[in-house]
């Protein structure tokens, strides 16, 4: 019996989790991507997961690669107030570990070397010109193929998301930036950090005791950027209180934005990742977001192969997408009022300190707010 094919655009995180995730389901997988020679490729950023996600993404790899990341079992919060800066709220779980980190170009290389020795998986390094909807083929430099479900994770900037799905969206551009490094000290900080600063919300991310990522959102023309490096140094020693001389590896910068399309299914396509939405970095929840819709589409898949269904032109999208769309919107909109308070000029600043004052002391909401970082909204 031919095997159900479904095509995977994307070499990013999503496409190859998406692919790492479907790899042993009795279909047959084709992922396009360029596979740039990931050693010559400076990345710094860094992804951090939840509990539930961690344990989701090690159904498919070796439990010897958990070593790529480092367990969190706490997370302190600060508000900048008159120059000193305000512990308002942790994040602890029994002694449990309430997040994970790792490199995403180590994350990446993991999963590359894993999906090539699956039989039924074909890496494809080819780009792709055009998507039709109507037969569901895609079409490379000289070549058409038939595939009965495509998944198209190509980005933010993905030129193909945007034709096929128009400017359908949901949006909320603050100007804002994100900057990225990676500090080596000599410190012993293991317990992840959230600053709500002036010029905007800096992330604190170990990924061991003397080497942590830095992720400091800022206005685009702030001034700090144009002396970026001596700022950071500066800022650092003064939040952390560290004495001692710390580095810093090649700083990048990544535009932020909270954008949403309010359709990312068409026939039998799906725009799977940042091509169907993206959100502030300040949660750290976007691949979480992700790695559940992943989660969702794989069940999905699982209950029409094991029903003896076809894939193409069922209600695998629709499902899909009216199960995913509410938790993704409430996600991006709530992370950007919580960005929304903190950097609110008219917010006084004796407000925000009596809203913040006592917020640690009520253990349901903190409850609450783990158990929905963790598992989503709906769980």
């Amino acid at each position: 019996m031919k095997l159900q094919r479904i095509c995977i655009i994307g070499d990013g995180l999503t496409g190859l989790t998406a692919a790492l995730a479907l790899k042993k389901l009795n279909i047959q997988i084709h992922l396009f991507g360029n596979f740039l020679n990931k050693k010559k490729i400076n990345d710094n950023r860094v992804t951090a997961i939840s509990p539930s996600n961690y344990d989701f993404l090690f159904k498919f790899l070796n439990p010897k690669k958990k070593n790529l990341f480092n367990a969190i079992k706490k997370v302190d919060l600060y508000h900048e107030q008159k120059n000193e800066y305000f512990n308002f709220l942790n994040f602890e779980n029994e002694g449990k570990n309430v997040m994970y980190i790792t490199k995403n170009n180590l994350l990446k290389k993991t999963i590359i070397q894993n999906l090539k020795k699956q039989k039924n998986l074909k890496i494809i390094k080819k780009s792709i010109k055009d998507i039709n909807t109507t037969n569901s083929t895609i079409s490379t430099n000289n070549t058409k193929s038939f595939y009965d479900l495509i998944l198209l994770c190509g980005g933010r900037n993905s030129v193909l998301a945007r034709k096929l799905m128009g400017n359908r969206e949901i949006k909320n551009d603050k100007n804002e930036i994100a900057l990225t490094t990676i500090v080596k000290h000599k410190s012993n900080i293991i317990t992840s950090k959230q600053f709500f600063l002036k010029e905007g919300p800096l992330a604190i991310l170990p990924l061991d005791k003397n080497k942590f990522s830095l992720v400091w959102s800022v206005k685009k023309n702030d001034y700090i950027i144009k002396n970026i490096k001596n700022s950071l140094k500066q800022k650092l020693k003064k939040i952390l209180k560290l004495n001692k001389e710390i580095k810093l590896s090649k700083i990048s910068f990544f535009p932020i934005s909270f954008n949403l399309n309010t359709n990312f299914t068409k026939r039998n396509v799906l725009i799977l990742g940042e091509g169907s939405y993206n959100i502030h970095p300040i949660a750290g929840q976007g691949f979480n977001l992700i790695l559940r819709d992943i989660s969702k589409l794989l069940d999905e898949i699982k209950h029409n192969l094991n029903l003896g269904l076809q894939l193409k032109d069922s209600s695998i999208l629709e499902e899909f997408s009216n199960s995913r769309k509410p938790e993704n919107l409430l996600f991006g909109l709530g992370i950007s009022v919580i960005n929304s308070f903190f950097m609110y000029k008219h917010i006084s600043p004796v407000a925000k300190e009596l809203i913040l004052r006592d917020i640690d002391k009520f253990k349901f909401l903190k409850s609450l707010n783990l158990k929905i970082s963790d598992k989503g909204i709906f769980k």
